[in-house]
């Protein structure tokens, strides 16, 4: 049976990864010594987000550092404490580039011909997840693009600290320009790393699914057609998870950075908006909720994911036990109790060593904001 290499074979996810290498996060598929591009390609992410991405998170910690308004540092605080965990995922993935490269191509060895059609309807699925994901966050910061030309005063987007004078009518644009672009960047590239972390635990998570659709498929099988069949499913099982012992060491740090963080950006973003009040202003109140509605959908993926994972691996005992074991021989027999043994290790993917990635931690998290929002209004009264 046939294993695929993921470069070559078509795929629903492509564009994104294309996507991915545009914005400077996934290593270029083909890499010649001989080429006069390397060092285009070596330094193109550097040269890309030094400027905007990173010179914006700096502005904006800037702006918070040097106001001395208490309502202007709150309407800055939110986005700040959002593009932290960014610069954590971009430090990430240029630090483990290699091995996540390295970790893509060893996951597709592991798909064989017969699950295409099965990955393929997956995919299209986890990319209609993560176009509409994106575009919700782009529509984010479309709304705080426009939302400003709608007001009677000169106010940024995504207030940020701007070494010039700028609310005038001849240097608004320069500020706002750079606004747009810097935040767009940064809005595109912490939405494609999402995908990136979310795509390697399904993967994981599909790998351990066809593992249980091969031990379910020896249900009516003999001893004699079952058990060439049953060596090469634990050959694969130790093969995955070792590829999750590695995902985990990728998507460790952006996933514990996102939901230390959460917490406190949701908390201020929800009272931003209480401060705020519709009327105010409707297209800034209409942007920030759908800010609201995203940060909770970006914590909500990575745990929904990391919980699948850990279902489909568990569900491999069942499997197992379902298999026509009891005519098989002792000897085959044995071989199954040291398999489910080994079964009884929990397959969990940590962050860091403080929580598992799963549906239990979103929730603790959602718990958490909106504790910090109770007190925060509190505080306010």
């Amino acid at each position: 049976m046939s294993t695929i290499e993921f470069w070559n074979r078509p795929s629903p996810l492509q564009n994104l990864l294309k996507l991915q290498r545009l914005l400077g996060l996934w290593k270029w598929q083909r890499w010649d010594e001989n080429d006069s591009w390397n060092w285009l390609k070596r330094f193109y992410p550097f040269a890309l987000h030094l400027p905007l991405t990173f010179t914006l998170i700096v502005l904006t910690w800037l702006e918070i550092l040097t106001s001395n308004d208490l309502e202007q540092t709150g309407r800055v605080i939110y986005m700040a404490l959002t593009m932290l965990p960014l610069l954590i995922k971009l430090i990430n993935i240029w630090y483990r580039r290699i091995e996540a490269h390295h970790f893509m191509d060893e996951l597709m060895k592991c798909i064989e011909t017969e699950d295409m059609h099965l990955l393929k309807n997956e995919e299209i699925y986890f990319k209609r997840i993560f176009y509409a994901y994106l575009g919700g966050a782009l529509t984010v910061a479309l709304f705080g693009f426009v939302s400003v030309f709608l007001q009677d005063t000169y106010e940024l987007p995504f207030s940020y600290y701007v070494p010039f004078e700028w609310r005038n009518p001849e240097r608004y644009l320069y500020a706002w320009g750079y606004n747009v672009l810097a935040m767009t960047l940064s809005c595109t590239t912490n939405s494609m790393l999402d995908t990136m972390g979310c795509y390697f635990m399904f993967q994981i998570g599909l790998l351990y699914r066809f593992l249980n659709i091969r031990l379910l498929t020896l249900q009516k099988k003999p001893e004699r057609d079952a058990l060439p069949e049953l060596r090469r499913i634990f050959q694969r099982h130790a093969q995955v998870r070792l590829l999750t012992r590695q995902c985990e060491l990728l998507v460790s740090p952006y996933v514990l950075s996102q939901v230390v963080l959460s917490a406190f950006i949701i908390c201020f973003s929800g009272y931003r908006l209480v401060q705020m009040g519709w009327q105010e202003n409707p297209g800034l109140f209409l942007a920030t909720l759908q800010f609201e509605a995203v940060m909770i959908v970006q914590i909500f993926l990575p745990c929904y994911y990391g919980n699948q994972l850990t279902i489909n691996a568990n569900q491999l005992t069942n499997s197992v036990f379902n298999t026509n074991w009891l005519e098989y021989s002792v000897k085959t027999r044995k071989e199954l109790i040291c398999y489910m043994e080994f079964l009884k290790r929990p397959v969990k993917v940590r962050a860091g060593i403080f929580f598992e990635i799963g549906l239990p931690i979103f929730m603790k998290t959602i718990n958490n904001a909106y504790s910090f929002f109770a007190l925060l209004l509190n505080l306010s009264r």
